[in-house]
C-alpha cells in the first residue's frame, strides 16, 4: 500500500511540475531587432528557434518570417544602391549635361530605390507578423486550462497534493 501511495504521489508531482515549467514566449521591439523573453528571462533568437523547432506549425511560421526577412534585406540593399546611383547621377560634373539631363538620368534609379524601399518595408512588416503568429501559436499550447489544479500541501501528517477546483 505504501508503494502505491509513493507512485501516486510521484505521478501527481510530475504532472504538477510539468505544468509549472511550461513558459510562454513574449517579444518586444528594440532599436535594431526583437528581444525575446521566456517569462522574465531574456533568451536569444537561437533559443527561440530551438523551442519552435519542436512544433511543426510554429516552426513553419518562423521559417516564413526568416525568408521574408531575407527578401526584405535584399530589397533594402537595392534601395540603397538605387538612391546612391540617383545621387551620383545628380552630382555628375559632366559639363555636357544640363541640370535637366541630370535629373532625367536620376529618375530611374531613384524610382527603383523608392520601389525597393517600399517592397523591403512590406516584407519586413510581413516578417514581423509571421514572427508574432509563431509566438502566438507557440503560446496557444499553454491556454488549455483545466477546471482543477493540484496544489502541494504540507501539514503535521506529511506531504500531499490537494485538488483545487
Amino acid at each position: 500500500m505504501n508503494s502505491l501511495k509513493t507512485k501516486l504521489f510521484l505521478a501527481l508531482f510530475v504532472i504538477t511540475i510539468t505544468n509549472i515549467l511550461a513558459q510562454e514566449i513574449t517579444s518586444f521591439s528594440s532599436m535594431w531587432s526583437m528581444e525575446y523573453y521566456q517569462d522574465d528571462r531574456k533568451i536569444t533568437r537561437k533559443d527561440v528557434k530551438d523551442l519552435f523547432s519542436q512544433n511543426e506549425e510554429v516552426y513553419l511560421h518562423w521559417k516564413k518570417a526568416d525568408t521574408k526577412e531575407i527578401v526584405a534585406g535584399v530589397a533594402l540593399v537595392g534601395e540603397f544602391v538605387g538612391v546612391f546611383w540617383a545621387t551620383s547621377e545628380l552630382l555628375n560634373d559632366d559639363p555636357l549635361l544640363s541640370n535637366g539631363d541630370k535629373a532625367k538620368n536620376a529618375i530611374g534609379p531613384l524610382a527603383g530605390g523608392i520601389g525597393a524601399a517600399v517592397i523591403g518595408a512590406i516584407f519586413l512588416n510581413s516578417a514581423n507578423k509571421s514572427r508574432k503568429r509563431a509566438i502566438l501559436s507557440y503560446n496557444k499550447q499553454f491556454d488549455k486550462k483545466a477546471t482543477f489544479s493540484f496544489e502541494p500541501v504540507a501539514n503535521e501528517s506529511g506531504l500531499g497534493l490537494a485538488i483545487k477546483w
